[in-house]
């Protein structure tokens, strides 16, 4: 099979071919970190590969699998639509703190800074020109903002969409200070959990890391943080490590 895994949208598309009959099948996807999705996925994968073992793993495998060297200990954060971050002792993962969802953590994700832009913006703590800005830009009604928060499918996608907004917008005062805020809170809240941080490699995966590579470098160097690979999306690191491992 092939896998293409987009770490910022939670899609995975999968393409099969006549070889994927008989082979040992490995899917890392979004939604699969509970052992009933799982199994769900598991079972309708052996119904098409049917002369295959399947491994059904959640996503940050795939984040794992495409940055890190096996035998090296490192960190592995996503930073795309949502944020996680998970240590890597050379062999096994660990994950210190249990994800609750975009509402209530994803630091520095895209919809992090999509919340936070609307919060701004409506208890007007950004300057007006960025006001402006952003109006041109979005729908900013708040019946517009209601409905796609609370009525319609995927909230966390939709706000994620002002992350673009946001890396445009970089280098204006407001922005570096949301950029920072929004960096410091996850390296506090996620990697720091992790005793050894300033000691092994950082790596990242996702949008809002790739394209705010410069400004995450700097706060990384001025915590004394080692920063490792920068990947937009993990496929590329996943080809090599399939083709080397299995």
């Amino acid at each position: 099979y092939s896998l293409d895994t987009s770490t910022g949208n939670n899609t995975n598309e999968f393409v099969l071919t006549s070889d994927s009959f008989n082979s040992s099948s490995n899917t890392d996807g979004a939604g699969c970190g509970t052992e009933s999705p799982r199994k769900l996925i598991k079972k309708v994968f052996e119904r098409i590969f049917i002369n295959s073992l399947i491994d059904i793993k959640e996503d940050t495998y795939a984040a794992i699998y495409a940055t890190c060297e096996p035998g090296i200990k490192s960190i592995t954060s996503i930073l795309g639509t949502g944020s996680n971050c998970t240590y890597y002792d050379g062999k096994n993962i660990l994950q210190k703190v249990d994800s609750l969802g975009y509402v209530l953590m994803d630091d520095a994700s895209g919809n992090y800074f999509g919340r936070q832009l609307i919060r701004d913006y409506y208890f007007d703590k950004m300057p007006l020109s960025v006001q402006k800005s952003i109006s041109k830009s979005f729908d900013m009604q708040s019946n517009t903002i209601k409905d796609h928060i609370y009525k319609r499918p995927n909230p966390n996608t939709y706000l994620a969409k002002f992350g673009r907004f946001v890396i445009d917008n970089k280098e204006l005062p407001y922005f570096k200070k949301l950029i920072r805020k929004g960096f410091n809170l996850f390296i506090s809240n996620q990697i720091e959990q992790f005793s050894d941080c300033r000691e092994v490699p950082l790596h990242f995966i996702g949008s809002i890391g790739f394209y705010l590579k410069d400004e995450l470098s700097e706060i990384l160097e001025s915590k004394k943080m080692i920063i490792g690979k920068v990947l937009r999306k993990p496929i590329d690191g996943l080809v090599n490590y399939h083709l080397e491992n299995i």
